[in-house]
């Protein structure tokens, strides 16, 4: 069950973010987009140079397709790559799953896609176990063209420890993951 914090903001700058993982996230997307004079692309963003830049951060990276409906309905999120911390979040590996635009989950999205900005946002979710745990998010806008967007990288950093979560939720790598996190 997810519900969200009401403290989501657009970022300009990465001394508005407090998570170092995510601050980091925030300067590498920055500096594509510098580079590139606009919206960084897909194409833009590697994800074993992230790897090897921020180690520990595969597994708390995913990329979102935006889809546009060409009949004029409205626009969709596609789950194309799925991390493993989003999975253990989301109990589930959502990868080719669709949601609607609008939906309560994706705030943080919808103004990344209307702004063309990252999003920072806090957000809490309830497991199994009836814990209300929290984690925090940053969704960085991708654009093919440097303009429109059609793709989300969401990044994702738990304010909570894998022994919080049901043993059922937690995998090796998010497992993993999240000493990596703690450790730096």
């Amino acid at each position: 069950i997810w519900s969200m914090v009401r403290d989501s903001l657009i970022v300009e700058h990465e001394r508005q973010i407090d998570h170092p993982l995510l601050r980091r996230v925030f300067a590498y997307w920055q500096a594509r987009a510098a580079a590139k004079g606009g919206l960084p692309a897909r194409a833009d963003i590697d994800p074993l140079e992230l790897a090897d830049l921020l180690p520990g951060a595969l597994p708390a990276l995913s990329l979102i397709e935006v889809t546009r409906d060409a009949s004029g309905g409205g626009e969709r999120l596609r789950y194309r790559v799925v991390g493993s911390l989003h999975v253990e979040i989301m109990g589930r590996d959502a990868t080719g799953e669709m949601i609607d635009l609008g939906s309560a989950e994706d705030d943080a999205a919808s103004a990344a896609i209307a702004t063309g900005r990252p999003v920072h946002a806090m957000r809490r979710f309830s497991p199994a176990n009836g814990r209300s745990l929290s984690f925090e998010a940053l969704v960085c806008p991708l654009a093919a063209d440097g303009r429109h967007v059609d793709m989300l990288l969401s990044v994702v950093a738990p304010r909570y420890q894998p022994e919080d979560l049901p043993a059922a939720r937690v995998n090796r790598f998010a497992r993993a993951a999240l000493e990596t996190m703690r450790r730096r």
